[in-house]
């Protein structure tokens, strides 16, 4: 899913409003402070692409991706990869995963030029986009020493597993007061009405969320949610939703793209704003990339989703904001990090969910009747 949060649109809202009672980092008792204290194994080997498909690539000399991840999310990766790589340029087109499928499907019909290599989120759409043979069947070297669920479909890789969040405007709720699960904020929610905010199922943050969260709980996740939806604001996506709640509009959010983390974390942010993992469960969303079938540059493509998966990747992706799961990555925002906080039990880590596709319409009708919408 794109974020559409800019830094700057983050740090001008949280500076517009009043909070005097704010004040410090955001640091909690529990709460999900980065960390890079946490033991983040031992680096598993790199193996980099045989020098025939390199030279290729180098000859190509470009390669064009479609994101779901904003440009400021990208530039520490792309600066990292052409810095390796200075015969090869990236250029990024940023947009959603439905328009990223669809751009695609557009271009591929009309014979002009399309990406080489796609991002996305949307576990459905990534899963639709393969059975209709729009991805190469690559399997990257590195794959043998990344866990299994890194593969998450012939040709589909994770290059992050992306946590959600909750956010809190904290001159509103105190941090000692800050649910740290989601019961919990549920029952809060009660006694705020409309002052907890989310995303619409729509966003396939939200339904990636929803569907892991759900999946770990069954029936008692679905109350939880059901007492949100009663009491919850609906936004179309997590740039609304960080601008009121900064803006005191909300007092709370949930299932906030954890890319956040590192916009929160600026000074005058953090006077506003603090985040929490969820300790009854949080969903740990895979990034998923794909070499096209229809790459102008294929060589070059695969040169750079080896990258991705590599330790030096891995490190870009972690300055992007992205969480890197390769063990040995020092990274405040990793695996070890997140696990550090809510327990391994707690992570919903492993890929997409079984039966996914067939899944979607009952998981979104049911979520709907909660939400009202």
């Amino acid at each position: 899913m794109m974020i559409s949060l800019s830094r700057a649109c983050v740090l001008t809202a949280a500076c517009t409003v009043v909070l005097t009672a704010c004040g410090g980092s955001t640091g909690t008792g529990g709460s999900a402070t980065p960390t890079s204290s946490v033991d983040v194994g031992k680096a598993s080997a790199v193996t980099p692409l045989d020098s025939a498909t390199i030279a290729r690539a180098e000859k190509q000399g470009s390669v064009l991706l479609y994101t779901n991840a904003d440009a400021e999310q990208m530039a520490p990766v792309t600066k990292a990869f052409e810095a390796k790589y200075s015969a090869i340029d990236v250029r990024v087109l940023n947009m959603t995963d439905p328009q990223t499928f669809q751009r695609y499907a557009t271009e591929t019909a009309t014979g002009v030029r399309t990406a080489d290599v796609v991002m996305a989120t949307d576990a459905v759409g990534m899963l639709n986009f393969v059975s209709k043979g729009n991805v190469l069947d690559y399997s990257d070297p590195n794959l043998k020493n990344l866990p299994d669920y890194a593969r998450l479909a012939p040709g589909v890789v994770a290059m992050s597993e992306d946590p959600v969040v909750a956010v809190y405007n904290t001159a509103l709720i105190p941090k000692d007061k800050q649910p740290k699960d989601l019961k919990s904020l549920a029952e809060l929610s009660k006694s705020i009405k409309g002052k907890v905010g989310t995303t619409d199922i729509t966003n396939p943050m939200s339904f990636g969320s929803v569907s892991n969260y759900t999946a770990k709980h069954g029936d008692a996740g679905w109350k939880n949610l059901e007492v949100l939806g009663q009491n919850s604001g609906v936004e179309s996506g997590n740039g609304n939703l960080m601008q009121k709640l900064a803006q005191g509009q909300y007092q709370a959010a949930y299932f906030v793209a954890g890319s956040v983390r590192a916009l929160i974390e600026g000074e005058e942010a953090a006077k506003v704003l603090n985040y929490t993992y969820l300790t009854d469960g949080t969903p740990m969303l895979p990034r998923a990339v794909a070499v096209t079938k229809k790459a102008s540059s294929p060589d070059a493509a695969k040169v750079f989703v080896n990258f991705l998966l590599s330790a030096e990747g891995q490190e870009a992706a972690c300055a992007g904001g992205f969480t890197p799961y390769r063990d040995g990555v020092e990274c405040a925002y990793g695996l070890p990090a997140v696990e550090a906080v809510v327990g391994a039990d707690n992570m919903m880590l492993g890929g997409y969910l079984e039966g996914i596709v067939k899944n979607k319409p009952e998981i979104v009708t049911r979520w709907k009747s909660a939400y009202d919408r």
